[in-house]
């Protein structure tokens, strides 16, 4: 059975994924759908895509990392900046712990998510709750724009944003996969050129 642990109202398990709601029930996601590192996190319209979705992978000592579900991503701060207004973006998993966070219950029921690292919780820039608004990163602030729900994606409910192609990959032809393994024998001698200088 995984791990599960009580914050707030929510009870995380891992494997499964969330929703990260401001108080107006919009919710944090990767801008665009976008899955290349530095994809900004802003706020929007709950549409239960997956790119709105958000899995907490345990670090140890009741810290999480925040991983997208769509992009695999882990929520980051740009730069591995550590002031106030340091804008939330995508980044593949690293070590740092740019992309720790600790939750915090409130009294309100909802939960305050802290970045290890900077000391500082998620935020929104200029305190902006319309669609497109900036997460960033700000010193405690009482008031619910530090505060957010986490809400269990129910896994029997439909999906939006998973696409077809998607779903599964089809398996390469005998042609391709010759063609594949050129390229990677072409890549690896190429590399070994470069490795021993």
């Amino acid at each position: 059975m995984a791990p599960r642990k009580k914050i707030a109202q929510t009870v995380l398990t891992e494997g499964k994924f969330y929703t990260i709601s401001a108080a107006n029930g919009k919710v944090v996601e990767v801008a665009d759908y976008n899955i290349d590192n530095g994809a900004k996190i802003q706020l929007m319209d709950n549409a239960n895509f997956e790119w709105q979705q958000w899995g907490f992978v345990a670090a140890g000592d009741g810290v999480y990392r925040i991983q997208n579900r769509f992009t695999g991503k882990m929520m980051d701060l740009a730069l591995g900046g550590v002031v106030e207004g340091t804008w939330l973006h995508q980044w593949g998993r690293t070590s740092g712990l740019s992309q720790c966070w600790a939750l915090e219950p409130t009294r309100s029921g909802r939960t305050r998510i802290r970045n290890v690292l900077a000391d500082k919780y998620i935020d929104l820039v200029g305190m902006n709750t319309a669609n497109g608004a900036q997460a960033q990163i700000w010193n405690f602030v009482a008031g619910g724009n530090q505060e957010w729900t986490l809400e269990r994606i129910d896994p029997d409910a439909a999906q939006s944003g998973r696409r077809a192609e998607e779903a599964k990959d089809p398996q390469p032809t005998p042609s391709q996969r010759k063609h594949q393994n050129d390229l990677v024998r072409k890549l690896n001698n190429a590399g070994q050129g470069r490795a021993s200088r």
